[in-house]
């Protein structure tokens, strides 16, 4: 079991382990071991988004790096989480490491590590480096200042290959973007202004400490109040480093991830450009949205929560598209990451083509009600506990055949998270709101006892 690496890299409060000095200097040290038992010495890129204390673990890992045995890191500075893997791909890096805690709030940061393909590291790479960050001999933090080499042009780069993705000008579309004060406050207001659109920005002026508060695709209130109020077409909300976009309506309603695989799952077969004509969801994928592509004759798959889980699926079983709820959706004949701006660049050259409004797209698709809750959880309790499986399987059977319940722990904080849907709305709250307080009631219970893991 991994140690250090959640589904989405390893996250913690700056300063604080595993982002404490010490351990950013282990993990730098590792990353070039782990390379140099390759017969590589790395080529390394580094990214990170808006948070104050990226600038500094940057500084830390390319200092322990340069000390290891590298002699150059390229630094570009903010940019999105795909972004930072397009580059590592298209320049042959052999390292990629974007800093970012994505939605998480500023005090939190994190390091997320991409291969030469472009492609986040697999479970067994990660549980390598987590060994040799156990067993390198301590470290020093490096004194001097590190060599890096400082280019904003690989940026520029980045956006042209986001333009690139449409010979479609959207001249037509007037667009707002709540760029939530992260990677894409500058990114995004670009691309589509120089594709011809309109656009009203919000939340792009980043401080270090605003990145995510009370903004982008966590809260969507101002940008749903700003496309009613302003009359646009389209609105796009994203997270801090932009891996993830979701979409509010001309007429105020919300967009998910699910609607975005239904919409292009149909757009891609008419084009015929949706490989193995094969959708990639998850285990949170509404049902609804399964049921609908299937009547079309479209094979809907689940895989596990967490976009690298999505991708792995779309690369075993051939397919070309694939996504969460979140906002995370691949489009693997583009890129080989997750992009909430390429997403949107997709959804609105669609827009622009057909003339057509997002609420028109989404006509043919009906979500079950859908709640997802949770609770904080100060230790793990393994969910196949006989006492807690109980407790699951009897709240299974309330739904029957008609719905499907979904509990887990988060892969990025300490929650245990709650999903339930099915056609009977009330049902479906009555469900997770007994399941919460009896699960809560027992997981603080057997915390206290021994046998639980930390």
């Amino acid at each position: 079991m991994r140690k250090l690496f959640g589904t989405d890299g390893i996250r913690g409060v700056a300063g604080e382990a595993p982002l404490d000095e010490q351990t950013l200097v282990r993990i730098g040290s590792a990353l070039v071991e782990e390379w140099r038992q390759k017969g590589t010495k790395p080529r390394v890129i580094l990214g990170r988004d808006t948070r104050a204390s990226g600038e500094w673990i940057a500084a830390t890992l390319i200092g322990s790096m340069m000390t290891s045995g590298i002699e150059e890191a390229t630094d570009v500075g903010v940019i999105s989480t795909p972004g930072l893997a397009y580059l590592t791909r298209h320049h042959a890096f052999d390292l990629g490491i974007m800093i970012s805690a994505s939605h998480n709030p500023y005090e939190d940061n994190g390091i997320k590590i991409f291969g030469k393909d472009g492609f986040k590291l697999t479970d067994a790479q990660e549980l390598e480096i987590e060994r040799l960050i156990e067993e390198l001999p301590p470290q020093l933090p490096n004194q001097s200042p590190p060599s890096r080499v400082t280019s904003s042009q690989l940026v520029s780069e980045y956006i042209d290959f986001l333009k690139s993705q449409t010979k479609t000008r959207l001249g037509r579309l007037r667009i707002g973007l709540d760029v939530c004060n992260g990677s894409a406050h500058a990114i995004a207001p670009q691309v589509f202004r120089e594709l011809d659109a309109s656009v009203v920005v919000i939340n792009d002026k980043p401080d270090g400490k605003n990145i995510n508060l009370n903004c982008g695709s966590l809260h969507l209130s101002q940008l749903i109040s700003l496309v009613k109020e302003r009359e646009l077409d389209l609105g796009v909300a994203f997270d801090g480093d932009a891996d993830r976009s979701l979409f509010v309506t001309h007429s105020g309603r919300v967009f998910d991830g699910d609607f975005v695989l239904f919409v292009l799952a149909l757009h891609f077969r008419g084009h015929q450009q949706l490989r193995g004509n094969k959708v990639v969801g998850t285990i949170m994928s509404n049902y609804a949205l399964e049921q609908t592509l299937n009547e079309r004759g479209i094979e809907f798959l689940r895989a596990s929560v967490g976009d690298r889980y999505v991708l792995e699926m779309m690369t075993q079983e051939g397919a070309s598209l694939g996504g969460e709820p979140s906002g995370h959706v691949i489009l693997l004949n583009s890129h080989t990451a997750g992009d909430g701006i390429l997403t949107a660049v997709k959804l609105a050259e669609i827009l622009g083509e057909s003339g057509a409004t997002l609420d028109d797209l989404a006509d043919g698709f009906h979500p079950y009600p859908q709640l997802l809750d949770g609770f904080k959880v100060r230790k793990r309790i393994p969910l196949a506990n006989p006492a807690i499986a109980e407790l699951i399987n009897n709240a299974e059977k309330r739904f029957g055949d008609s719905g499907r319940l979904v509990i887990r722990y988060s892969g990025t904080e300490p929650l245990l998270r709650i999903m339930a849907e099915g056609p009977d709305g009330a049902k479906v709250k009555s469900v997770v709101s007994e399941l919460k307080a009896s699960l809560g009631d027992l997981i603080t219970q057997l915390s206290n006892e021994n046998g639980s893991l930390p």
